[in-house]
């Protein structure tokens, strides 16, 4: 038992510095941690635009998870917050700072999913196209409402619902 104990130590603290929030926030990290009631008026984002935001769990679950994004310029920034259902504040949990996008590309929240199965968790950074579904991805990401971070996730099987398609 002497033996097992530290092993167990080890690997809960290097689990807990690989899930450490800010690891794709860049120079937004200082946003991590903000709480704010309002997410179109939120503190540190002077000069960003609010582009879209979406509550992304049940009505019925004890913690609101919400994704939001902010453009400035070709860059965007994508933010996760959660609030308990008894809190009137949301925070900030983690940051995802996108560089430039050359045109052509968007970022996708909200309506991604992997293997077909609808995964709002997922952000993507897709190629637009007259398809129902984006699939030509340069990255995703996806929020792990355990942990409260962004994990870079593969991109194989990801596809994002193109809302302004028609399927006529």
């Amino acid at each position: 038992m002497k033996k097992i104990l530290p092993v167990i130590i080890l690997a809960c603290i290097a689990t807990s510095i690989m899930a450490q929030p800010g690891k794709y926030a860049g120079k937004q990290s200082g946003l991590i941690n903000t709480v704010y009631t309002d997410n179109r008026n939120i503190p540190g984002l002077s000069g960003w635009t609010f582009m879209q935001g979406s509550m992304l769990n049940e009505l019925s679950d004890t913690m609101t998870i919400l994704v939001d994004i902010y453009k400035k310029g070709s860059s965007f920034i994508v933010f996760f917050s959660t609030k308990d259902s008894a809190a009137v504040e949301y925070t900030i949990n983690d940051v995802l700072e996108i560089p430039p996008l050359a045109k052509g590309w968007e970022v996708k929240t909200s309506f991604c999913r992997q293997n077909e199965m609808e995964d709002p968790l997922v952000v993507a950074l897709v190629k637009l196209a007259k398809t129902e579904y984006l699939k030509p991805l340069k990255k995703a990401w996806r929020f792990n409402r355990e942990t409260k971070v962004i994990e870079q996730v593969p991109v194989t099987g990801i596809s994002c619902l193109n809302e302004g398609f028609d399927i006529d």
